[in-house]
């Protein structure tokens, strides 16, 4: 089974879960040092070519090249430069201050034209420009100030001028390539929070795909003033994800919030949606175009639809190199398209075979996006984008890496076996060293981040943040005796669920008022206590008014519920819900906020509060809370059996030897 790259919020989809080969981390992380306090063991074994901008050229002079940006944790990126027949490597450029890049296109002089992300303060979203005769990437600065994402770019016909669209505010840009001059041409549809691809037509009119709501479609002169906007043919939220003008027809598809993609075929003379074809997979739908028809993926097979029918034919071809496929295009009577696990493969039209190519691309480090400790009492690290999962001894520092693992948002140890939590669609996995065993899947409940999981006697217990478009999360409740499954969605109407802890038959949750939908839908974040026996909730409370999402919650040895969120500490009783204390650690930026979910963790551990937040770990005074910054800056922390902290900060893995545990 595949799944594929449909819909983001901060960042993007991944990998899938398929046969899995083992392999031994390329280089054993440093053993545990000796003495107390902070120590650097190196960098966590995480490593993939995530490709998802990818563009052909295929009237290059030298031949036709695939040009595909590489993902790195910590930057840069790499523009990777293919034969576009046989995948070989041509060079690789760095892009600087590039975190990854959705978009890459090719101009009428075969100049490449790269927009990136990075959400670093000072770096954005930028773009960047490949010239091949000179074999230099100029960089053209920041899109857009105050957007961090680049989403799509697509160069005029005429070559003149190349267009851009961003997050989170849905800009639009014009680039001069004359003047190396960029213009910010505002939000084609203010409100939407995404411009997330274009198209162009040969009398220069743009058309916006936009979400993460509405799915409209905005028809844009070339001084940026929208002239229409078509309602897509489907109802519902998420993005006009893929548009292409083909001839007389704009092609659209649409990514939604209950995982269902349909392609709508819009004729530009008629004025009017014609055919919707059901659940189109590829990451391009004009790409792939040939006369009236188009190919494309569907059900993971390639398939060629009629245009002006609407009709389907399967072609037989599936082994594209799993994750997302993209077809970029023709090279005579050769379709080209590359999957995002950075495989290339080719498609014959006139002999009807297919061949697919290993990458050549080198694998770039992968950011940590979660860690847990396994029942092995070793510390488990999930991947970012690319996905992947490590596991680092905490005795010998040997280390293991697993490829083929999808992007793990929660890991948590149950009776003896290790859970991942992975997006999207908030799969749920049991993983015995080999392969991942897919348990359930919250697709159709519009679930698609298991941040919260949590061994709950017999259960293992997991929260959920809702797709991208839609609101209300989703409390778990999984039985591997019997299979059985329960799901309270919406158990606090329109919060997600980020933090969960169990004692004594009540599962204990902590929430966010962010969902999908890029604002908050409540005054407050809660924590509530959910029984199991009775199947309801006890109480809710709101320990830290004005504070928009808790995070990591835990109990300590007298039974105490404890919570950290971006800007305080809490304690609470969990008989009653009563907030007992709370400490404020720095201001946050609320009423700023687009969306906030998971951002803390926090141990009781040798006579301490342990906790992060905002990129800082503190130790916390019990008696007076009292904060004291340990370390910074880090993104996740775990406490390991061995009685120490295992912190990591992108692909960095740390350690904080506490004294006297």
């Amino acid at each position: 089974m595949r799944l594929h790259l449909a819909s983001l919020a901060a960042a993007l989809l991944l990998i899938p879960a398929p046969a899995l080969a083992e392999q031994i981390a390329p280089a054993a992380l440093a053993a545990p040092p000796a003495g107390c306090g902070f120590q650097n063991l190196g960098t966590m074994p995480l490593v993939g070519a995530t490709t998802a901008g990818t563009a052909l050229d295929a009237r290059h002079p030298d031949g036709p090249r695939v040009y595909s940006v590489t993902s790195s944790a910590s930057g840069p990126a790499l523009l990777g430069i293919r034969n576009a027949l046989d995948g070989t490597l041509i060079a690789e450029r760095p892009l600087p201050l590039a975190l990854g890049s959705w978009a890459v296109t090719v101009a009428p002089d075969h100049s490449v034209y790269v927009g990136s992300y990075n959400a670093t303060v000072g770096a954005m979203g930028r773009l960047f420009r490949y010239v091949p005769g000179t074999d230099q990437v100029i960089e053209a600065g920041i899109a857009v100030p105050g957007e961090t994402f680049v989403w799509t770019v697509e160069a005029s016909r005429d070559g003149r001028f190349v267009y851009g669209g961003t997050s989170p505010t849905g800009k639009l840009f014009r680039y001069d390539v004359a003047s190396g001059q960029t213009t910010d041409l505002g939000s084609p549809i203010p409100g939407q929070q995404f411009v997330r691809d274009l198209a162009t037509s040969d009398d220069g009119t743009l058309y916006v795909g936009t979400g993460s709501q509405a799915m409209k479609i905005a028809v844009v002169g070339p001084d940026g003033v929208t002239k229409k906007i078509i309602d897509a043919p489907i109802k519902g939220a998420g993005y006009a994800y893929d548009l292409d003008v083909a001839g007389r027809y704009l092609l659209v598809r649409f990514v939604t919030t209950t995982a269902t993609n349909p392609m709508g075929i819009y004729d530009l003379k008629k004025g009017r949606w014609t055919h919707v074809i059901d659940d189109v997979d590829s990451l391009t739908v004009g790409g792939g175009v040939r006369g009236h028809d188009a190919y494309l993926f569907q059900n993971d097979e390639l398939v060629k639809v009629d245009l002006k029918k609407g009709r389907v034919k399967k072609l037989g071809f599936t082994d594209f190199g799993d994750g997302a496929a993209r077809t970029l295009g023709w090279v005579g009577r050769t379709l080209v398209g590359t999957a995002s696990t950075g495989k290339l493969w080719t498609y014959d039209l006139k002999r009807g075979k297919a061949a697919t190519f290993e990458s050549t691309l080198n694998g770039q480090p992968v950011s940590v996006r979660s860690m847990g400790v396994g029942p092995d009492g070793r510390v488990y690290g999930g991947g970012f984008f690319t996905g992947g999962l490590a596991a680092y001894d905490t005795a010998t520092g040997q280390s293991q890496f697993w490829p083929n693992v999808g992007q793990s948002e929660g890991i948590v140890t149950h009776k003896g076996k290790l859970y991942l939590g992975v997006y999207p669609g908030a799969r749920i996995y049991e993983f015995d060293g080999t392969e991942p065993k897919l348990l359930l899947s919250l697709t159709e409940q519009e679930q698609d981040r298991p941040f919260a999981m949590v061994s709950a006697g017999d259960l293992l217990a997991f929260g959920t943040v809702p797709k991208t478009g839609a609101a209300g999360g989703a409390l778990g409740l999984y039985d591997p005796a019997t299979g059985n499954t329960v799901i309270r969605r919406n158990i606090i109407p329109n919060h997600s669920i980020v933090g969960l802890a169990y004692r004594d038959g009540v599962v204990y949750g902590a929430t966010s008022a962010f969902g999908g939908l890029g604002r908050p839908l409540d005054t407050a974040a809660y924590v509530f206590a959910y029984d199991i026996a009775t199947d309801t909730v006890k109480w809710k409370t709101a320990p830290v008014p004005g504070d928009l999402a808790l995070g990591s919650i835990t109990f300590d040895e007298t039974g105490h519920l404890w919570g950290m969120t971006p800007d305080a500490v809490f304690e609470m009783d969990p008989a009653t819900g009563q907030t007992l204390r709370t400490a404020k650690h720095q201001e946050y930026p609320w009423a700023a906020q687009t969306q906030v979910w998971q951002d803390t963790n926090i141990e009781v551990h040798a006579g301490a509060i342990w906790a992060k937040a905002q990129g800082k770990v503190y130790k916390v005074d019990r008696t007076t809370l009292a904060f004291s910054l340990i370390a910074r800056p880090i993104s996740l922390m775990v406490k390991a059996p061995d009685g120490h902290l295992y912190l990591s900060r992108n692909e960095n893995f740390h350690t904080y030897r506490i004294c006297g545990s």
